[in-house]
């Protein structure tokens, strides 16, 4: 049993680390394997290895889909510039022979005698000339600005699918993989910063007796009063589930400071359940929290800093359970 669980975890970690725009799709396995955390019957067991191979049959039919999409994206960029490409190509092509027609003429100068038809022969070259370099002026900005407009709208797409990979779909916030890149930023800027670790007391609770959208309505709720709390230049991510981590450009002290502005700010009651079309849908709900608070030491590794501020968070939790 010990060994499968820790198969649901690897796996859902795995899939969140492989493709982050759908690591929530796999939060159904972290949930089965909380569920199997006590003893359970054999069919139980049963069921949640079926449970499994369908959720992550449909999670791999979505990554194809994700992949096919990106693949798409791609391959339009590339022909968008291999026409603007063969557009010059062809332009440069045309105008080569105008221009060396051209240059035959004026060739053709030194046989006359008269100077009359030379001077015509000039003027008629020189005028060939000057609209041929304009038209080619003109083609070139046409081709230009489409292929600005078309390479603009490839990019916005890119950046929109960049943010996907970085952003949580269901609060917004920064996602873990997003989190990690700025914590290695702030470890290498070598410069003073703090760890604010969150973890929401009996969420799974509220999921179990409400359902999911319940949920998730909670915690888009509560990653809004969060942030709020916070300023741009500070990193508020969801950490994954229930759990949230905060960065700040301060000591300890002002990340204790911060802190307890969450707990009085983004904690306490909540009302949730609007988008539930059921009797109770007026659902009031007190939200709590366990946080832990660590200011980077000068030299640890971000792993180090994370489990400091998670055995805090541990600790908060187990004395409140001893309560």
């Amino acid at each position: 049993m010990g060994a499968f669980r820790a198969s649901l975890l690897a796996i859902a970690e795995c899939g969140r680390r492989a493709l982050p725009p759908l690591g929530d799709d796999l939060n159904r396995l972290t949930e089965i394997e909380g569920q199997l955390a006590k003893p359970v019957p054999a069919d139980r067991i049963a069921s949640a290895a079926r449970e499994m191979e369908t959720e992550l049959t449909n999670w791999a039919g979505r990554a194809a889909d994700h992949h096919t999409e990106t693949e798409r994206e791609m391959k339009e960029i590339i022909a968008a510039l291999s026409r603007a490409a063969d557009s010059v190509t062809a332009r440069d092509e045309k105008y080569s022979k105008e221009i060396s027609g051209m240059s035959g003429n004026l060739r053709g100068i030194a046989s006359l005698n008269d100077l009359g038809a030379i001077r015509r022969s000039i003027v008629e070259s020189a005028a060939a000339l000057k609209t041929c370099v304009e038209k080619m002026a003109e083609e070139s900005r046409q081709s230009v600005a489409q292929l600005t407009n078309q390479v603009r709208e490839y990019r916005d797409r890119l950046e929109a699918s960049e943010k996907l990979s970085t952003t949580d779909p269901l609060t917004d916030l920064a996602n873990r993989r997003a989190f990690e890149t700025h914590l290695e930023s702030r470890i290498a800027a070598r410069q003073t910063f703090s760890l604010i670790m969150i973890d929401l007391n009996g969420f799974k609770a509220i999921n179990d007796k409400h359902g999911h959208l319940v949920g998730d309505d909670l915690l888009r709720q509560f990653a809004n009063e969060l942030r709020a709390q916070f300023s741009s230049s500070d990193i508020v991510a969801r950490w994954g589930g229930d759990e949230f981590t905060v960065l700040i450009a301060g000591d300890l002290d002002q990340a204790r400071e911060r802190a307890e502005r969450i707990r009085r700010w983004a904690l306490g009651e909540y009302r949730i359940g609007a988008c539930e079309k059921k009797e109770d849908k007026d659902i009031r709900t007190t939200l709590t929290a366990s946080i832990g608070t660590v200011e980077w030491d000068g030299s640890e590794a971000g792993c180090h800093l994370l489990a400091r501020a998670d055995a805090l968070v541990y600790r908060t939790k187990k004395v409140r359970h001893a309560g």
